[in-house]
C-alpha cells in the first residue's frame, strides 16, 4: 500500500501546489490589508453596525459582536471563513479526482492490474488524499500565524488558530469523503466533479440562510459550515454532536466508496 500512497502523492503534487498557492495568496492579501483595518478600527466597527445582518453572515462574522475586527483575533476569525472555503473546495475536488482520475487519464487498466486488491488501492488513495488535506491545513496554520505574528503585540491567538484549524481539517475530511463517494457513484467524472463543487457552494448558501432565519439549533446539521463556526468554537469549544456527525458522515462515505468501487465496471 505504501507504493500506492507515494504514487498518489506524486500524481497530486501539482494540484496541491496550486491550491497551496491560492491559500497563501489569500492570506497574503489579508496581511496587506490588516494595517489599514487596525488604523481604521473604530470607523470599521461603526460601519459594521450598519451592514445588513445577512452580509455579516456571508462574511463569517456572526458571533463576533464582542470581538473587535481590528484585533488579531477578530481579524483572524474574519479570515477563517475564506480560508475554510478554499480548503473545503480543494477537499471536495481532490476527493472526486483522486478516485476518478484513473478512468479520466486512461490508466485504470495499468493500476488495477497491479498485484493489489482493488480495495487496497482505494484505501491507499484515501490515505494519500487525507495527507494532502493535512498539508493544506498546515499551510493555512503557518500562513495565518505568519500574518499575525508581528501584529499580536502580546495577545496570544495560537490557541484560537489551533482549535479552528483542527475543526477545518475535520470538515475537509468530510468534504473529501463525500467527493470520493460521488466519484464512485457517478459514471461521468465531469458530473461527479460538478456535483462536488456544487455541494460545497450549496452548503455555504444553506449556512447563510439557516443563520439568517435563526434556525441553527434545529437545522444546523444540514450544512458542515455550521458544525464548527469560528467565533463559537473559540468561545465554547467543540460540540460533541457535530464531531460525531462529521466522523459518521466521513466513515459512511468511505465505506460506500469502497463498496461501490469494488463492483464498478472500469472503462479505460
Amino acid at each position: 500500500m505504501t507504493a500506492i500512497i507515494f504514487r498518489e502523492l506524486k500524481d497530486n503534487r501539482k494540484g496541491l501546489l496550486i491550491w497551496v498557492v491560492a491559500m497563501l495568496g489569500l492570506v497574503a492579501i489579508a496581511a496587506g490589508e490588516y494595517p489599514v483595518v487596525v488604523e481604521s478600527g473604530d470607523a470599521i466597527m461603526a460601519l459594521l453596525e450598519k451592514v445588513p445582518r445577512i452580509m455579516l453572515i456571508a462574511y463569517g462574522m456572526v458571533g463576533m459582536e464582542t470581538i473587535p475586527i481590528n484585533s488579531p483575533l477578530g481579524y483572524y476569525l474574519g479570515m477563517y471563513m475564506w480560508c475554510s472555503l478554499v480548503a473545503f473546495t480543494h477537499a471536495a475536488v481532490l476527493g472526486t479526482t483522486i478516485i476518478a482520475k484513473e478512468e479520466r487519464n486512461r490508466t485504470a487498466e495499468f493500476i488495477f492490474t497491479k498485484p493489489y486488491p482493488r480495495k487496497t488501492i482505494i484505501k491507499g488513495k484515501i490515505i494519500a488524499a487525507v495527507l494532502n488535506v493535512a498539508a493544506m491545513t498546515l499551510t493555512a496554520i503557518i500562513a495565518n500565524i505568519g500574518m499575525l505574528a508581528t501584529q499580536a503585540k502580546g495577545e496570544s491567538i495560537l490557541g484560537a488558530i489551533g482549535i479552528t484549524m483542527l475543526a477545518m481539517f475535520l470538515i475537509q475530511v468530510l468534504f473529501l469523503s463525500v467527493g470520493m463517494l460521488l466519484a464512485a457513484r457517478c459514471k461521468s467524472n465531469k458530473r461527479a466533479l460538478s456535483i462536488s463543487v456544487l455541494f460545497v457552494l450549496t452548503s455555504y448558501v444553506l449556512m447563510v440562510i439557516i443563520e439568517y432565519v435563526g434556525t441553527v439549533d434545529f437545522l444546523g446539521f444540514l450544512t458542515p459550515f455550521l458544525y464548527f463556526p469560528g467565533a463559537a468554537l473559540v468561545e465554547k469549544g467543540f460540540n460533541i454532536f457535530y464531531i460525531l456527525l462529521t466522523i459518521i458522515i466521513a466513515a459512511v462515505s468511505c465505506h460506500f466508496t469502497l463498496s461501490m468501487y469494488q463492483r464498478r465496471d472500469l472503462h479505460n
